[in-house]
């Protein structure tokens, strides 16, 4: 009976043994099982985390511990006009973020330089530009809306025509004293035997106008097409020297009995912008006019307005012109008068002739 029970305890003792050492075997074997895939997935976060090398997350996923990274500040990137041809692309942009500008505001599109259609017969005539940008009206006319810059109460632009001279060197001088600056108008065949004066009346901060090459009355208004092919050959011609292509023009004689509706959407289609006058010294009246009857013609014609486009003249032989120039200057200053010069955004003064015919 002893035997037996001794034999008892001594099996139970075995199955004890064996069943704990069991139980630190699936332990251990949990154990490392555990240790394998806890590694596995801390790995993979670690590789999601780590500057997000893998692949992108779906649009719209980002996280809330990953703050979106701020657009560039326009002060540090400014877009500039002009930009659209860059280097810079979705593709190589050096910035994290690109915005493309709508169609709608794009600026080649804009009304600014968008070819208008024709007004449609019956359209009521109005004969000049306002301050607004608005341009003429009238049955046929196709003029673009422009962008004028703000003025001064009071404002005055010199318009000096058919130079450069032997005469452009003292207005020059006169201008520098006075400290204005003036619209030089210029004719091709004059620039020709002149460059450095159309340097130098650039150089020192006055505005070239195309005034077209030849002046020939004949040969410029045949038709709209030869007008503004004389324009063009002056435009290269100034290019070339002053690396400049003016949009602001003149027509010899003024628009009034040479410009009708077909002249004025020629040039306004090239982005030319016509300058009449409302004050002229007449100094082209007569092969030469007395320098005090200069300055009294525009004594009486400036009281009352507030834009002054002064028409005068460099060419050859008006020396007179040469000797009112400072009592003008003087007297408009007096006036209280501003001076600016002439660009496609200064509204212009038009005669009101050509938009009747």
């Amino acid at each position: 009976m002893k035997k037996d029970s001794s034999k008892w305890r001594r099996l139970g003792l075995i199955v004890l043994i064996i069943g704990t050492l069991t139980l630190m075997g699936c332990s251990s074997l949990s154990l490392e099982s555990f240790k394998t895939v806890k590694g596995s997935n801390m790995d993979q976060e670690d590789r999601q985390g780590a500057g997000g090398q893998g692949e992108s997350p779906p649009e719209g996923s980002q996280g809330e511990d990953v703050p979106a990274e701020e657009p560039a500040h326009e002060e540090d990137n400014p877009i500039q006009e002009g930009d659209e041809g860059s280097d810079t692309n979705e593709e190589g942009n050096s910035n994290p973020v690109f915005t493309e500008i709508p169609p709608s505001q794009n600026p080649q599109e804009s009304p600014v330089t968008a070819s208008p259609e024709p007004a449609p017969p019956g359209t009521p005539v109005r004969t000049f530009y306002e301050l607004s940008g608005t341009p003429p009206t009238a049955p046929g006319l196709a003029m673009k809306h422009r962008v004028f810059k703000e003025e001064p109460p009071k404002i005055a632009y010199l318009t000096i025509d058919d130079g450069p001279s032997e005469n452009t060197v003292h207005i020059l001088d006169i201008l520098k004293q006075e400290e204005v600056n003036a619209t030089f108008f210029v004719i091709g065949t004059q620039v020709e035997r002149y460059p450095e004066l159309l340097k130098k009346a650039y150089e020192q901060g006055n505005a070239i106008g195309n005034h077209t090459y030849s002046h020939n009355y004949s040969e410029i208004y045949q038709s709209p097409e030869a007008f503004v092919a004389n324009l063009k050959k002056n435009e290269e011609l100034i290019y070339k020297l002053i690396g400049v292509r003016p949009k602001v023009i003149r027509t010899p004689g003024g628009t009034h009995g040479n410009f009708h509706i077909s002249y004025y959407n020629a040039v306004d289609a090239q982005d030319y912008l016509v300058y009449d006058w409302n004050v002229s010294t007449g100094d082209a009246s007569a092969p030469l006019v007395p320098a005090e009857t200069l300055i009294k013609n525009v004594k009486e014609q400036a009281p009352g307005r507030d834009r002054i486009i002064l028409l005068m003249h460099d060419a050859p032989g008006k020396w007179t012109t040469v000797d009112a120039l400072p009592k003008i200057i003087r007297f408009l200053k007096e006036q209280g008068y501003e001076f600016g010069v002439l660009s496609p955004e200064v509204a212009p003064i038009l005669f009101p002739g050509g938009f009747y015919s």
